[in-house]
């Protein structure tokens, strides 16, 4: 049995932009947590978002009361936003691509099922790590990780926000990959657009989770902090604290 209860937390800003093409969900009943940056102008960035956001957890809550595998449902619900928003991009007359990033979090039987497409990271913060449960999926990162360039050239890179993989995309041949975990009391995990993630540092993931016990207040000081430091994107993020009962 879980020796933790869930608290969460989740706040968006608009920041810089004309308008917030990030969508989050932060469902407490259904233990179903999701951030989505969308892309590819206003409306068409806004709707992609907006479906992932509406079609991910409506296919989990549907899977799962079939009884299916938690994975493989994370899969299967990912993959029908996908489908949807290459249909409805589709009948976009925008020469633009219409797509999304999209990282989800699902929490049942005691496990953690985590997944991510694009750059919007999930973060699990236990003790004094910080780890990074998804890859990000910009060519600059998949050329450090084959070794082209490094960590720190990848930082800098024209490529760093160039995604080869996000709902939406046409060429994307390998769905979503699952990363389950089992969570202790403590942890926190953190769902974040790249517009927080690109300019809070692990260390300050680490001191915050110790700072802020209340996930709203955190989730609140998140956004504002990368607003602080220069991001000019819209920021977003959900936290997720395993407290101990």
């Amino acid at each position: 049995m879980a020796e933790f209860v869930i608290h969460v937390g989740s706040y968006t800003a608009q920041g810089k932009r004309s308008n917030n093409e990030d969508r989050l969900v932060a469902d407490p009943k259904t233990h179903v947590f999701l951030v989505a940056d969308g892309m590819g102008g206003q409306d068409s960035g806004e709707r992609a978002s907006g479906l992932a956001a509406d079609i991910i957890p409506r296919v989990l809550n549907d899977r799962l009361a079939a009884h299916d595998d938690p994975g493989k449902a994370v899969q299967a619900a990912i993959a029908e936003a996908h489908k949807a928003i290459i249909q409805e991009g589709q009948q976009q007359s925008s020469t633009r691509r219409m797509g999304t990033t999209a990282v989800v979090a699902l929490e049942t039987q005691d496990q953690v099922y985590v997944a991510g497409v694009g750059d919007s990271p999930a973060m699990l913060i236990r003790g004094d790590k910080v780890e990074q449960l998804t890859l990000d999926h910009t060519v600059a990162d998949a050329l450090a990780r084959n070794g082209t360039i490094t960590p720190e050239q990848a930082k800098t890179s024209p490529w760093r926000n160039v995604l080869y993989k996000f709902l939406g995309c046409a060429e994307m041949t390998e769905g979503a990959e699952v990363r389950p975990f089992a969570p202790k009391a403590g942890d926190r995990l953190v769902l974040a657009s790249d517009g927080l993630s690109g300019y809070v540092t692990h260390e300050e993931l680490r001191q915050g989770a110790t700072q802020f016990p209340d996930p709203q207040k955190w989730a609140e000081h998140l956004v504002q902090m990368a607003l602080d430091k220069g991001s000019k994107d819209n920021v977003t993020c959900v936290v997720v604290a395993f407290d101990a009962e």
